[in-house]
């Protein structure tokens, strides 16, 4: 019954066009002018006008079988079409002229030298935008341009308002894919004059890219590999923005810069290395034409703040209040761009030897440092220590070099006031399935024999004269073993008994003997004394 009546009732409705829907006839027919000048189609002046008239006509219409939903899916469709249609205007743009203006805007928006190819193509989704393959940019030297960057892919997005007018047509954002990038020293200006001006207040993102550093005979120094940048300007801090997200020699990192533009405009660096648990906070700014900066550095229990200064080819650097777990350290050094080269010293109050050495023994099992034999790598690492807290040693040097792709602690030392002093002589250093071992040579130059024997507890009748004792050590980090290999003692010519023979290639081929204390250490020591001839 209900059902009869509601059927009744809804044949009897009766549905008025609103006055507005007649109002459309004159702003439609406006587009579809504009638009019939990119479609060769000709209608008739009144041909519109005389459709709206018929419809007009139509005081009432009766809706018998078209439902709500349907009829909510035909204009949801016919809606769809219309705005699909109205996004397909630009295929029928002039790719000559687009070409040129979008040139002219880019170079005017985000002041970059863009040199677009002809292989354009305007695409819908995922927003609508130009496609520009085969893209490269050149400097702002107009007499002699350099380029800068080659790039696959150039999307430019644009605004969806007024696509009817091509000479109207306003960029939103553009995004670099798949681009190398050039830097070397003819580039620095472009690069700094770049990041020292406003940037545009619309997006740049550069995706799956490429940091090609050269030297100045075009040689590629290094690779930085770069997943994604964001450049814009900060409308609401007044700052330019750089998030960057890439790899530093294989180390994921995050990078944010932020530079203000106030009358003393400072710049400010985050850098984040999760892998190494490694934090850089870098603030700087430029005073007659010098570059200074405060940086800190946050690496596991280390703090490290420093004030640094550029001018031309060589950074300088000193610490200020410095920490690594409640020890204080200062350092200094200096650093030369061009060709790299590095010379660093650090002093310490004191160094847990034993702590330090099985630190850096984790830190190297768990990083991939195969970035530390780049052939165009050169430094000098001097790390002092005015007290070693170990019951042998008092103070230390130990020496790192970088060399052109090999790298060796040579000539670095520890130092006993009462007994001697122990030497590393020959360093090699090699890479295996991204696992390091390391070949070291000793002397263990002996001053006085008699606390040498008492430190280790030999008996007196196994004392003999004792100046020298060599060995080599031979460690490796991909199964933590640790050898030890001709064992002399007073000459490198001297000859061992069978006894201590087997000590030591017993110690070397069980996997359960290591040394992990001074008391290992000791008994060890007592026993191969304990068993050598002399």
């Amino acid at each position: 019954y209900h059902y009869k009546s509601i059927k009744f009732f809804m044949k009897k409705i009766k549905f008025k066009i609103p006055t507005e829907f007649v109002n459309l006839k004159n702003s439609f027919i406006n587009k579809l002018k504009k638009f019939n000048k990119f479609i060769n189609i000709k209608f008739s002046n009144n041909y519109f006008t005389d459709n709206f008239n018929k419809i007009k006509k139509f005081k009432y219409i009766k809706f018998i079988k078209i439902s709500n939903l349907s009829m909510s899916i035909i204009l949801f469709v016919t809606l769809s079409f219309l705005y699909l249609f109205y996004l397909s205007i630009p295929t029928l743009y002039n790719k000559d002229a687009l070409q040129k203006d979008i040139t002219n805007k880019l170079m005017k928006e985000f002041k970059i030298n863009f040199s677009l190819s002809s292989n354009i193509k305007y695409l819908i989704l995922p927003a609508p935008h130009v496609l520009v393959e085969n893209v490269k940019i050149f400097d702002n030297n107009l007499k002699d341009p350099k380029e800068l960057s080659q790039i696959k892919k150039l999307k430019i997005y644009i605004s969806q308002k007024n696509l009817f007018d091509q000479n109207d047509l306003k960029i939103t954002k553009i995004l670099v894919e798949d681009a190398n990038f050039l830097v070397q020293k003819k580039s620095y200006e472009f690069f700094g004059d770049y990041l020292k001006n406003q940037f545009s207040k619309k997006k740049v993102t550069i995706k799956n890219s490429n940091f090609f550093f050269k030297d100045k005979n075009n040689k590629t120094i290094s690779i930085f590999p770069i997943k994604k940048i964001n450049l814009f300007y900060d409308e609401e801090e007044l700052v330019n923005k750089m998030i960057a997200k890439g790899k530093f020699f294989k180390i994921p990192f995050n990078i944010e810069w932020n530079k203000n533009f106030e009358k003393d405009a400072k710049s400010v660096t985050l850098i984040k290395l999760k892998k190494l648990d490694l934090e850089i906070k870098n603030k700087s700014f430029i005073k007659d034409k010098k570059y200074f900066a405060r940086n800190n550095i946050f690496f596991r229990n280390a703090k490290l703040y420093s004030n640094f200064q550029i001018q031309n080819n060589l950074i300088s650097f000193n610490s200020e209040d410095s920490k690594i777990v409640n020890n204080n350290l200062d350092y200094n050094g200096e650093i030369y761009l061009e060709p790299f080269d590095m010379k660093l010293e650090i002093n310490l109050d004191k160094l847990n030897l034993i702590k330090f050495l099985t630190s850096s023994f984790a830190f190297i099992k768990s990083s991939n440092l195969e970035f530390l034999f780049n052939k165009n790598l050169s430094a000098k690492i001097d790390i002092n220590a005015k007290n070693v807290r170990n019951k042998m040693f008092d103070y230390s040097k130990i020496l790192i070099n970088f060399d052109n792709g090999k790298i060796n602690f040579n000539d670095s030392f520890l130092i006993s006031k009462k007994i001697g002093s122990l030497k590393l002589n020959e360093t090699k250093i090699n890479l295996v399935d991204e696992k390091l071992t390391f070949n070291c040579s000793f002397n263990f130059n002996v001053i006085n024999q008699d606390e040498f024997y008492t430190a280790f507890q030999i008996p007196k009748k196994n004392r003999k004269l004792l100046k020298n004792i060599f060995f080599d050590l031979q460690v490796n980090t991909l199964n933590d073993k640790l050898n030890i290999n001709n064992f002399k003692i007073n000459s490198k010519k001297s000859v061992l008994n069978d006894a201590t023979k087997s000590i030591i290639n017993q110690y070397n081929n069980n996997e359960k003997n290591k040394i992990y204390n001074w008391i290992n250490l000791k008994n060890f020591t007592r026993e191969i004394f304990n068993s050598y001839s002399g």
